[in-house]
């Protein structure tokens, strides 16, 4: 079914802002500094420029401000920044449209050129190819009414929306609900716009989104990590619901965890048993992984497994940990240990516990380059494919080509965008260092993975001292 006029909602939770302030002639050269406007400010044409506004502020000296005034810088570099926005999209933009060989690996580019993964430089083409379509989104980062986050809202929450007429009535009257709103309020919003807009096509967007389930890992400080999984709605309900159950049967009257914990515990022994089994729930035998049993990736310096030193390890696909916690997961028989030299942190060889250093080559690579090479690429090595640097040619000996120097850990899109010649990968034997170029011409450089180890570092304890008592241990 096709809607040509959208039909609106009443947003809820809508807040309105009023705020003492000066006009905007307080901008001017005269501003007397006693007292800000309210911002945002009106903007170009006939109103203040982005260089205006923030030449202004940056001359502010926050320490004389009274708590009003504060409350406007802190609102004008909010408008400063949606501007930026504006202009940051505006340059990406240009660079989708104009023909500079380039094409489809802008994202690539962009995450290369701000040092940003590809989800974020996706963002922001994303945002740009969107404003180029909907300028009343880029009239509002330029105004400062919106900012980036409620634009990437808006573009993010009615691209499902095929007819354009539709479409561009409820991207209006986001933009106008949106000043009001937060982020996810402004989501919400517009969500139920869409459904009430194009009810007919929910089952089918329902059927696609239910292709994009997955499962993702992010990284937090202090040894932690967040496991979330993208559900359909009742298989989440379903799972939570079993979580609730075998945390409820943890309880015990010594059990002093609160229900999060015994929720968390009993989420990751299920995991931990399928590892150490090397089977499903059902009994099922666990995949393997490049030919060998799927298990856990450690890193610890030689001198941190023997105690002689507490720098801090790597765990594979999420990063630095405890030099504790390391020690404790190489004993482990579910873990693959990977050991590093002392003086400069360099890849030594794998555990002893399952392959024989050097000679898995593909388990050797994969420990060597610990994620995908290209640059700013966190796809841990175990999950990547294996590209051979210098294309493999048929013509020649397979021995003098599959080696560790011409060998490295490629993530499928990379591998990919690699195979096309869309970008081109050289690997240095003696530095590690692997060099990209992109499709405009320009080179960056990933370095090899090893620890940083500070001086203080190398400075090993002494070993204990001997017990006092000489008799014999027996």
């Amino acid at each position: 079914m096709s809607v040509t006029g959208a039909l609106s909602v009443k947003p809820g939770g809508y807040v309105t802002v009023t705020r003492p302030g000066a006009p905007l002639a307080a901008l001017v050269p005269e501003y007397d500094g006693r007292e800000l406007p309210t911002f945002p400010v009106p903007t170009s044409p006939g109103g203040a420029s982005i260089a205006e506004i923030a030449g202004r502020l940056a001359e502010l000296e926050v320490a004389d401000l009274g708590a009003f005034d504060l409350v406007e810088v802190a609102a004008g570099w909010a408008q400063v920044m949606a501007m930026a926005a504006a202009y940051q999209a505006r340059a990406v933009g240009e660079m989708l449209n104009r023909d500079t060989g380039v094409g489809e690996a802008v994202v690539d580019e962009i995450a290369c050129a701000l040092v940003t993964t590809g989800r974020a430089a996706g963002v922001v083409v994303g945002r740009a190819a969107g404003l180029a379509t909907s300028p009343v989104l880029e009239d509002a980062l330029l105004a400062g009414t919106l900012d980036a986050r409620k634009v990437d809202v808006i573009l993010d929450e009615t691209l499902v929306l095929h007819d354009r007429t539709c479409r561009e009535s409820v991207v209006a009257d986001a933009a106008a609900a949106g000043a009001g709103m937060t982020a996810p309020q402004l989501a919400r919003y517009v969500r139920k716009l869409v459904l009430i807009n194009d009810p007919a096509n929910g089952k089918e967007r329902a059927q696609r989104a239910r292709k994009d389930r997955d499962v993702r890992l992010r990284w937090i400080n202090d040894n932690m990590a967040s496991l979330s999984a993208f559900l359909p709605a009742a298989d989440a309900v379903a799972a939570m619901t079993a979580i609730d159950a075998l945390a409820a049967g943890a309880k015990s009257a010594t059990d002093d965890r609160t229900i999060d914990q015994r929720r968390a515990d009993a989420f990751a022994d299920v995991f931990k048993g399928i590892l150490d089994s090397g089977t499903t729930p059902d009994g099922t035998l666990v995949p393997t992984r490049h030919g060998k049993r799927t298990s856990l990736q450690v890193t610890v310096g030689a001198n941190t497994l023997l105690g002689l030193d507490d720098l801090p390890g790597d765990l594979a696909g999420y990063g630095p940990i405890p030099a504790y916690v390391a020690r404790e997961l190489a004993q482990d028989a579910t873990w693959t240990r990977i050991l590093t030299d002392p003086a400069d942190g360099a890849f030594v060889e794998r555990g002893r516990v399952r392959y024989r250093p050097g000679a898995d080559l593909t388990g050797t690579v994969l420990a060597r380059d610990v994620t995908c090479t290209f640059p700013g690429c966190q796809q841990p090595s175990a999950r990547c494919e294996l590209d051979h640097v210098a294309p493999f040619d048929d013509t020649r000996p397979a021995d003098t080509q599959t080696t560790v120097d011409n060998l490295q850990a490629l993530c499928k899109h990379h591998h990919q965008q690699k195979t096309r010649k869309r970008w081109h990968a050289t690997r240095d034997p003696v530095t590690g260092n692997c060099v990209w170029t992109s499709p405009a011409g320009i080179t960056y450089s990933r370095s090899p993975m090893v620890f940083e180890m500070a001086p203080s570092g190398l400075v090993h304890r002494p070993p204990p001292p001997a017990p006092e008592d000489d008799s014999p241990p027996f």
